[in-house]
């Protein structure tokens, strides 16, 4: 049965858990003696207990303030992400005996990269301290390559002196603490308790309670898939022009106007463009979108004019505030350029405040040099930065990530959009391949490069947006979007 591609694109973008793993001991989700009603990790216990993640160190105790060994954590590990271990026994650590009853748990961590050999003993039976805690859950999830880039970011604790960026993330993630406004003890042992409060923090991350956002930008020159699964709908049909009293055009095609009619229960917002000239439009441009919001019966605007850099950040966050005052009751999304790493960070602050959405967009990673020239959409190194930076200022929950859905097509030293023919052509004649590294699927043809988001793409962007607390995604329509399917 066919089914259509946003509908495939929501489905991968649900991150599933399968919780595995027997418990030698009967446990109880709540009655250990020693963890009375109101205990600090009593909820986390209870809940690590019920999923099968944890055992009782017996049937009615559950070791609180007893260390959390390397191999009981590579065990929790391997249950909390469903990991089974490929194949036969094979010797990774000499201290590690075939047999041993952690053993499958702790090779399956190592093949999804949770547990690394760098050498040749593992020390299964020592306690787990608080930075290998970090550093463990950072690699569970993939980001090992990011927290190399993280290193040099922003940390408070001047105690972390080695894996700082592997800490500086799970800091950033909201997934560890530190143990004093300026220390992280990273040598301590780690107790039972503290890491299934870890787990629970980033199980609750993992599977929010809401479904999220999934917002649509329909271009005049496309038609609206039937069946599009989205909650909110963008028709891009205005354009702001001119300087201080600048005029507002609006156009909606056969399609647009079909999809503003039916709504179908989506929130239909009124997409404008302009350039930065027009941040200083007056209080008379300002009436115009809110009367064109209201008479042409959309719930909100969609603002895609200027960013907030340095040079006009308080422009765009003064026309915002007064869009705002001008439409208390409507929907206001404002798209704007997001923080890179090594440039001076813009405030975002009064955007957080005035809009109902801050819709990122951030730049594509090139490396033209490269054996295989690599164009990057929304690689997830640059999507952490501006989570990291962003949500010290925006709440998580106003924040969606723009997503760049038609790929781009390398060829010697020109890179396109491509068009619908030539994107068939290159998949149909290509070899496919899919980068760890940028979480990029990409085909080569002969002399072109077609880089382009697939279903994987979008789940790994869509887990590392929900660590920040963030679950929202904006993607393009039309007949030139790529299929998004799992790989």
């Amino acid at each position: 049965m066919k089914r259509n591609l946003f509908r495939r694109a929501l489905a991968c973008l649900c991150l599933c858990a399968v919780l595995s793993g027997g418990l030698c001991v009967p446990a109880r989700a709540a009655g250990f003696r020693d963890v009375p009603a109101g205990h600090w990790a009593a909820d986390a216990i209870s809940q690590c207990v019920t999923q099968g993640w944890f055992q009782g160190k017996s049937a009615d105790t559950f070791g609180v303030g007893q260390p959390m060994t390397r191999s009981a954590f590579a065990v929790v590990l391997s249950r909390f992400f469903g990991w089974q271990s490929s194949g036969a026994y094979y010797q990774i650590f000499s201290d590690v005996p075939q047999g041993a009853w952690y053993e499958p748990a702790l090779r399956a961590c190592y093949e999804h990269g949770a547990v690394t050999r760098q050498t040749g003993t593992y020390r299964p039976g020592d306690a787990v301290t608080r930075e290998e805690l970090a550093v463990t859950l950072i690699r569970a999830l993939g980001y090992g390559p990011i927290a190399g880039l993280a290193g040099e970011d922003t940390l408070p604790f001047r105690d972390v002196t080695t894996n700082r960026g592997h800490v500086a993330m799970a800091y950033a993630m909201g997934l560890v603490s530190g143990t004093g406004q300026s220390t992280f003890a990273p040598d301590r042992a780690a107790t039972r308790e503290q890491a299934a409060v870890m787990l629970s923090r980033l199980y609750h991350k993992l599977h929010p309670a809401g479904s999220g956002e999934t917002i649509l930008l329909l271009q005049g020159s496309e038609t609206l898939p039937e069946t599009a699964d989205c909650t909110t709908l963008v028709l891009m049909a205005g354009t702001l022009t001119g300087g201080q009293s600048a005029q507002l055009s609006v156009t909606l095609s056969a399609a647009q106007s079909a999809a503003l009619a039916q709504k179908n229960g989506k929130t239909v917002l009124l997409g404008v463009t302009g350039q930065s000239g027009t941040l200083s439009a007056d209080t008379k441009s300002v009436a115009r979108l809110a009367q064109a919001v209201t008479e042409g019966g959309y719930d909100g605007l969609y603002l895609d004019i200027g960013q907030p850099a340095n040079d006009n950040g308080h422009a765009l966050g003064a026309l915002v505030q007064r869009l705002r005052t001008a439409m208390p009751d409507k929907r206001l999304y404002v798209a704007a350029d997001a923080p890179a790493r090594g440039q001076t960070v813009p405030d975002y602050t009064a955007l957080g405040k005035a809009a109902d959405r801050l819709v990122l967009r951030l730049p594509a990673y090139t490396v033209s040099e490269a054996a295989v020239p690599v164009y990057a959409m929304e690689p997830p190194e640059t999507v952490y930065y501006a989570l990291s930076i962003l949500t010290r200022q925006v709440s998580a929950e106003k924040l969606s990530l723009r997503l760049t859905t038609e790929g781009r097509c390398l060829e010697g030293n020109k890179s396109y959009a491509p068009t619908a023919d030539t994107r068939t052509a290159v998949l149909a004649q290509g070899s496919t391949n899919y980068s760890d590294r940028y979480a990029c699927a990409y085909t080569q043809s002969g002399k072109l490069t077609l880089w382009y988001l697939n279903g994987r793409s979008l789940t790994e962007r869509q887990q590392l947006l929900r660590c920040f607390g963030a679950d929202s995604v904006c993607l393009s329509t039309g007949s030139g979007t790529l299929s998004l399917t799992a790989e």
